[in-house]
């Protein structure tokens, strides 16, 4: 039996066991790291393989794993993977052929909305066909560069012979998995950020007036686009906030790191607590709430089969109750920026519509953040205003 037999095998065999119960690369990690015959090679290849599955869904459900595992490492990597060369042949002897006559070939039932058949729609024009076959594809590792540190930075990965490419002068695109430790200061030179994610930057000071002063980051999980916002604005007053202490503790650390001191940090669970009335109205809340996340599952495939109706209803009525809290919390003339990682409608335009309709707020903007050409992340983001009095 080839190296490459012993790895569908083992790939097979995590398959078979994974409940979806915690997110496939910690089930990864500790199931692998009970097998000390696999070196750490053959543990990426293993999971590449595994993540190759996930990616056509619930394409070809009636097949054993085995062959559907088959099938879609022949569809996402074509016919000079190894896995294909070696364990199915026929298939590699017709040399390259395209997407389309690939599945012709080995699964001629399939469609696109067979790698995720529930009925939702999706935002702003955006294509099933489109958004799927972007699953199929490992998305680049992104990092945006601090300000002033462009030079530094692109030194320090052409002294590491890093392969990158330049997006902008703050963007850079790399292979996904690469490992910048030890070569450039995390934080501080640079921040880990899809280009997607960096473009709500660009967003921002395209609809923003230069006097934007307090700003309250109510989802702020470990604070990315709260630094963002501060290398865009470094006068603003800041107030983070999120539901998880430990979060927070992440974030202290990640801000220590960037250099940012002057913020107020609170913990809040927005399902149930409002700002405390003490604090000051602000001009701008940076809404990034919660939600299935499925702008980014190409990252992370196996939410594809993981999705319900009853959980995306779960993430709508979540996401209104925090953002029935926030206009309050609003000057007169102050802004919202809502923003998810999801493509669909319900957590995204629909939602925008629902302030508008409960609470008044004019829509500046709304906007789609397709990254699928760039292999990046894809985005929602709306600006509202508060109505003056």
């Amino acid at each position: 039996m080839s190296r490459y037999h012993a790895y569908l095998k083992r790939a097979v065999s995590l398959l078979t066991h994974y409940d979806g119960k915690e997110p496939f690369s910690i089930y990864y990690k500790k199931n692998i790291a009970l097998d000390k015959k696999v070196g750490s090679r053959d543990r990426k290849i293993i999971r590449h393989y595994c993540y190759s599955f996930f990616r056509i869904g619930f394409a070809c459900a009636d097949l054993s794993i085995e062959e559907r595992l088959l099938i879609a490492v022949y569809l996402t990597q074509g016919e000079k993977d190894p896995l294909i060369e070696c364990v199915c042949k026929q298939w590699a002897d017709l040399g390259a052929l395209s997407i389309e006559q690939r599945i012709a070939l080995v699964c001629p039932a399939f469609s696109w909305q067979n790698i995720f058949p529930l009925p939702i729609s999706l935002s702003m024009g955006l294509t099933l066909e489109e958004w799927t076959k972007s699953l199929l594809s490992q998305p680049a590792f992104f990092i945006r560069v601090r300000p002033g540190r462009q030079q530094h930075v692109v030194e320090g990965l052409k002294n590491a012979s890093i392969n990158f490419t330049s997006v902008s002068p703050s963007a850079i695109a790399m292979p996904a998995a690469t490992n910048l430790a030890g070569i450039l200061e995390l934080n501080q030179d640079y921040v880990v950020q899809d280009l997607s994610s960096q473009r709500v930057g660009d967003f921002l000071k395209s609809q923003l007036p230069a006097a934007i002063k307090k700003v309250w980051d109510c989802c702020a999980a470990s604070g990315g686009k709260s630094i963002l916002l501060t290398d865009h604005y470094p006068d603003i007053e800041l107030t983070v906030s999120d539901i998880r202490a430990s979060i927070l503790q992440q974030l202290k650390i990640r801000f220590k790191q960037a250099g940012i001191s002057n913020y107020k940090l609170l913990q809040l669970d927005l399902t149930q607590q409002s700002i405390p009335k003490t604090s000051p109205l602000v001009d701008l809340i940076i809404a990034d709430v919660p939600c299935t996340g499925s702008g980014t599952w190409a990252r992370t495939p196996e939410q594809i089969a993981k999705q319900t109706k009853e959980q995306l209803v779960e993430y709508t009525l979540r996401q209104r109750l925090i953002l029935s809290r926030l206009p309050a919390a609003l000057k007169s003339g102050g802004y919202l920026l809502y923003c998810t990682c999801s493509v669909f409608a319900s957590e995204n335009e629909e939602q925008v519509a629902w302030l508008q309709s409960e609470f008044g707020l004019s829509l500046c903007k709304q906007t789609l953040i397709k990254g699928m050409a760039e292999q990046a992340d894809t985005l929602y983001v709306a600006l509202l205003q508060k109505i003056k009095n």
